[in-house]
């Protein structure tokens, strides 16, 4: 099975996306992700034994965050580049924590011998892939034209594993544990909680 851990996006967003996708779907030659399947990737695992997947949870379920997550999601980018695209996304804003979760993830997962990251964390959000040599001069225009790019922000409480199993009509993304955020107490606040008692 194929796995990766992921936060989720609120309605709203996806409400944005959608109407992007409104926009764009018949000018572009994208084969596009269903918003019920977008999401911000924090690590891809990739394939993974079945058997071993109470070890990858286990491990998961030592991450820690101490601190909130609040997340943008404004602009467009391509991957490589605008001139031979492979994959369009939205982009996410690259905050200190949000980096500082990624890396813990990716740290925990290191010890049951997945490969960790050997490059820099990229938060984005994939919308579709394209085909070689597409002209996307239409789409390039249909995008200074949008009224924003602006698609709101994610102030996740949680992040999810998830496996994914493709299909011919694309890839379908099953939830399969979620990991509530445990926010440690300030010590000053502990202690009256402690003295009220």
């Amino acid at each position: 099975m194929r796995l990766f851990v992921a936060l989720d996006l609120n309605t709203k967003v996806i409400g944005n996306l959608t109407e992007l996708v409104r926009r764009l779907a018949p000018i572009a030659p994208i084969r596009w992700v269903h918003p019920r399947n977008m999401h911000v990737t924090l690590k891809y695992i990739g394939e993974w034994n079945e058997d071993r997947l109470d070890d990858v949870i286990d491990a998961l379920g030592q991450v820690r965050v101490t601190s909130k997550l609040k997340v943008s999601l404004a602009g467009l980018g391509f991957f490589p580049h605008a001139r031979s695209p492979r994959v369009f996304w939205v982009i996410a804003e690259n905050t200190p924590s949000l980096r500082k979760l990624a890396s813990s993830v990716d740290t925990s997962l290191s010890r049951l011998g997945i490969a960790p990251e050997v490059r820099p964390y990229f938060p984005h959000l994939t919308l579709g892939r394209l085909p070689a040599r597409c002209d996307l001069t239409e789409m390039h225009e249909a995008i200074e034209e949008l009224p924003s790019r602006d698609f709101g922000y994610i102030e996740p409480e949680s992040f999810t594993l998830y496996g994914s199993r493709l299909t011919p009509n694309g890839p379908i993304h099953t939830k399969i544990e979620e990991f509530p955020f445990l926010m440690r107490i300030p010590r000053s606040y502990s202690t009256r909680l402690a003295r009220r008692v």
